[in-house]
């Protein structure tokens, strides 16, 4: 018990907790700090999100949700590199980076003179449900377009017109006619990391350790007998530490 007391001071004094919604390909710092002691020293580290994606189920639920992590160092040079998911971090000099979130960010379109335009998605429902909408212009003077909404990454989203009537699905590398046309280039994505370390974590490990030792070593049956004389009288005693009955049935056998 006192192991884990000084694990648990330790974490609180020198760990740290950080949430950070990053897009893929972007390289981001620690900044975005949720809580930390009075000694901690937050590392300089910088990483980057080479990819993010997400498996689904044959009923089009989510599986699992993957980002594809770099550390890198001072010049921008790689010195790891993992896949992680929900349960499956990266660790790196005793930092943990979890997997814990993700989010739609924006649509990418190319018009039909090779112009590259971005669109903002929003999510509408206060983020209880991942759906995103986000109007896209069909004309040059920006004042028609279509709505489009998502709600997976799975390479499509579904349009509606301004009065709310489905047009249909449009899928990544798909060119849709109106008043010109458009394809749809890319979904952009970004990834929610949890980012911590605490260095009382193998402390308290060792004081459940021996918690547990103690534990099991309690359930061993421990017996004594004392056999005392003194002016020609034998005095004859016994303690046990389990099973009380059926050592003093055994007692009683043996002083027979």
């Amino acid at each position: 018990m006192i192991l884990i007391l000084l694990g648990t001071i330790i974490g609180s004094l020198f760990g740290f907790k950080a949430q950070e919604i990053i897009p893929k390909t972007e390289t981001f710092h620690i900044q975005n700090i949720l809580n930390n002691g009075q000694l901690t020293i937050i590392p300089k580290t910088s990483a980057r999100i080479n990819d993010f994606w997400i498996t689904y189920t044959k009923n089009k639920t989510i599986s699992q949700f993957y980002s594809d992590i770099s550390i890198l160092d001072n010049q921008g040079n790689e010195k790891d590199r993992k896949t992680i998911s929900v349960n499956y971090p990266l660790i790196y000099n005793d930092v943990y980076y979890y997997q814990t979130d993700w989010n739609l960010i924006g649509l990418r379109f190319q018009t039909s003179n090779n112009e590259i335009v971005q669109y903002p998605l929003i999510n509408i429902l206060n983020n209880q449900n991942k759906v995103w909408l986000t109007w896209v212009s069909t004309n040059q003077q920006n004042n028609n377009g279509i709505i489009a909404i998502i709600d997976n990454l799975q390479g499509y989203c579904s349009i509606y017109d301004e009065m709310g009537k489905f047009l249909g699905n449009i899928e990544l590398n798909e060119t849709v006619n109106f008043q010109r046309s458009i394809s749809l280039l890319e979904i952009i994505s970004s990834t929610g990391l949890q980012i911590k370390t605490d260095p009382g974590i193998p402390v308290i490990y060792t004081g459940f350790f021996f918690l547990m030792i103690s534990a099991l070593i309690s359930y061993i049956t421990y017996s004594q007998i004392w056999i005392i004389q003194k002016n020609q009288r034998i005095f004859i005693g016994g303690n046990t530490n389990r099973a009380v009955f059926e050592f003093e049935l055994e007692f009683f056998k043996f002083i027979k």
